[in-house]
Parts: structure tokens; sequence; C-alpha cells
């Protein structure tokens, strides 16, 4: 919030098949890549567990299963209606990198 970016916050872990998809065809996306330059980019890894600032960010955020996405506006405020679990193409991800961003 005090550097006046959006946030993403991947909950992700190491075992997790729909994390290594995001990973490896969603992420990488060029479009992907240079809109994420604009915002604040938070990985949780939640592989082993037991981590006390991973569990709290787990709690806080109400995540359930991974990949878990969550979108936080330049206000620091949760973007609840952007979340998703599980995998999603390039495009998709940009929509709502967009519309955490503010358009």
């Amino acid at each position: 919030k005090s550097a006046g970016k959006p946030v993403i916050v991947d909950f992700t872990a190491d075992w997790c098949l729909p994390c290594k998809e995001l990973e490896n065809f969603t992420f990488p996306d060029k479009d992907v890549v240079e809109l994420s330059k604009s915002f604040a980019m938070l990985k949780a890894d939640v592989t082993t567990g037991g981590n006390v600032e991973i569990e709290t960010l787990k709690k806080k955020f109400n995540v359930v299963g991974v990949p878990t996405i969550v979108f936080i506006g330049k206000d620091g405020v949760e973007r609840a209606e952007l979340r998703f679990v599980g995998f999603v193409e390039a495009p998709v991800f940009l929509g709502k990198m967009k519309g955490a961003r503010g358009g």
C-alpha cells in the first residue's frame, strides 16, 4: 500500500500441478510480465506448512487450497471479485490484473 501499487499474492506449493501450470504458461506470458511491473508481486509458498507468517496470511485471506491468487487494490483492500483458485490462462489473468489496477 505504501508503494502505491496494487498487490498480487500467489499462494502456491511445489506439489501443486495447477500452480506449476500458472508458473509455466500464465506468468511468463509477455503481456502478463509487462503488466506485472505495475504490481507488487508476492508469493506465499505453502509446500511444507508451519511458517507462521504464511499461516497468518492464509487465515487472513481464508485460503483453503492452492493455487489461490489474491488481488489487493492500491487502497490495501482485497478485490474479492477478482480472486481465483486453480489455473487460468493468460488472457483471463490479464483481465483480473487490469481490474485490480483500476482499468
